[in-house]
């Protein structure tokens, strides 16, 4: 434990947003609608009709103060599987009363975001946004402000190649998001608010726990997987060699002594299709969200982890990261160049580096399993042909357009643009406007944090969900909604490889 190591002491309290972010996250009163300072109040929710707030109180505790609770619990003896690790046996009660104050604050409060943009020379709508919040539960040395070290340190990198004259292609938007802690408020709000411009933007590279420790780690949509393997081969790692080779050897010896896996369960990724370093999938609980599930941004999400035991607490403090994390700072400057070189590479790329062959092989991946899911659970009516075939043929014109971006740098300037435009489109192509059932601010059809899963992924959610409610006809109406968004998708990708 903390001070004498990485873990949590017995007075640790983990703060966290208590709002239902599997509904919407944002200001809880205008889903949908940038909350800027004059909205007038006609368009805000009144309290009483917002969903994306529990209607039961609590309060986290340190097991300092849960302890003397549950030591004097009496009856039966818990089950086996709800014992913890405290030094005593845990029994469900009666025989504790405990008195609670709990002060609610609905007060509005004024946030900022911090935007810095570098214009784009020959495509200034084609925006490159890269983002970390900045808004801690404490002192939050590790989330966000390692985050944010490695950010500014990209952004002067990127300052002295102006001063040198350099200037990219494509404009660069850095953002600094105000009240992300509380429920991605301050991203949300300005991705509402530019939704129109947004529909432009390439890429959105997100960095929130930037470093932890010493391990780096990644997750993307499946277009993205192989830029962030590219990237990382461009940089060198503090233990040797590059990041990436590190990376590969951590995975390696981490599945050798079985703390990993790469199995999927319960409709969750990682579908592991490529045999390369495996990179998530984007769930919720930091700043990509909704550019990817809301707008249909392509995103990634990266950091360097480690042991972390004092994860929002008053702790994640200076000391206990130069005592744990990264002493001497060499893995700050790791994530600084990975964080800008992603940027630098988007920004200038004359073919945009989408990669939907890996897309088409985890899509398919997908079905393979919820049709495996519908069948253990007794949903044998569910016809699954016609979202398999459109997979299957999405990789098949992913493998066309692969070899068309090959060699499309020597073509003309507006069949390079045409091509770039078709590219981006496919992410977009998977947003369905109704929304997810019950949820519809969340419009991709391929991610979603689940209902049930807190920030992990959930892919293809809508089919998945109406499987685990055992509902055949929503289940159903899910795989249209689903091969529909596949079927767009092929015509974009139809369109490019011509």
């Amino acid at each position: 434990m903390y001070p004498h190591g990485p873990w949590g002491p017995a007075t640790a309290v983990q703060r966290g947003s208590v709002q239902f972010m599997f509904k919407y996250p944002g200001d809880a009163l205008t889903p949908g609608i940038a909350s800027r300072p004059n909205l007038p109040e006609s368009q805000r929710i009144p309290l009483d009709q917002v969903t994306s707030l529990p209607k039961i109180p609590s309060e986290p505790l340190s097991y300092h103060d849960a302890s003397p609770i549950l030591e004097h619990l009496s009856g039966p003896d818990a089950p086996r599987e709800w014992q913890g690790a405290l030094p005593f046996t845990y029994h469900v009660g009666p025989g504790v009363k405990v008195h609670i104050v709990l002060k609610m604050d609905y007060q509005y409060r004024t946030i900022w975001d911090v935007i810095g943009t570098v214009a784009g020379s020959e495509f200034p709508d084609e925006w490159v946004v890269a983002g970390n919040h900045r808004d801690a539960w404490v002192y939050g040395a590790v989330d966000p402000n390692s985050g944010t070290a490695a950010m500014l340190e990209a952004v002067h990198g990127i300052g002295v190649l102006l001063q040198q004259g350099w200037k990219p292609k494509r404009r660069i938007v850095f953002c600094s998001w105000d009240a992300e802690e509380e429920g991605l408020i301050g991203s949300t709000e300005w991705v509402e608010d530019h939704a129109i411009q947004l529909v432009h933007a390439v890429a959105y590279f997100n960095t929130d726990v930037g470093v932890s420790g010493p391990n780096f780690d990644a997750s993307a949509v499946p277009s993205l997987k192989q830029f962030v393997r590219d990237v990382t081969k461009a940089v060198p790692s503090p233990k040797g060699g590059t990041v990436y080779q590190q990376w590969k050897q951590h995975q390696a010896d981490a599945m050798a002594h079985r703390q990993v896996g790469v199995e999927e369960h319960a409709g969750r990724g990682n579908a592991h299709v490529d045999n390369d370093v495996t990179i998530g999938d984007l769930g919720s609980g930091s700043d990509f969200t909704p550019f990817i599930q809301h707008l249909g941004v392509p995103s990634t999400d990266i950091g360097s982890g480690g042991p972390y035991g004092v994860y929002h607490s008053v702790f994640d403090n200076y000391a206990w990261f130069v005592m744990n994390a990264d002493p001497t700072f060499v893995y700050e400057q790791e994530m600084a160049r990975v964080f800008g070189l992603e940027a630098l590479h988007m920004a200038d790329a004359d073919v945009l580096p989408y990669d939907y062959v890996t897309y088409g092989k985890e899509l398919s991946s997908y079905l393979d399993t919820a049709q495996k899911k519908a069948q253990d659970a007794g949903l044998t009516g569910l016809d699954f042909a016609p979202a398999k075939a459109a997979a299957e043929k999405f990789t098949l014109l992913a493998k066309q357009v692969k070899e068309k971006q090959e060699h499309a740098a020597s073509d003309s300037s507006e069949a390079l643009a045409a091509l770039n435009t078709q590219l981006r489109a496919v992410e977009g192509d998977f947003l369905t406007e109704p929304g997810l059932p019950n949820r519809p601010w969340f419009k991709h059809t391929i991610y979603a944090p689940g209902e049930y899963t807190g920030y992990a992924a959930v892919v293809i959610p809508g089919v998945n969900e109406a499987i685990d409610a055992k509902d055949l006809a929503r289940a159903q109406a899910q795989l249209t909604v689903l091969t529909d968004a596949l079927n767009r998708a092929n015509a974009t990708l139809e369109a490019a490889a011509k």
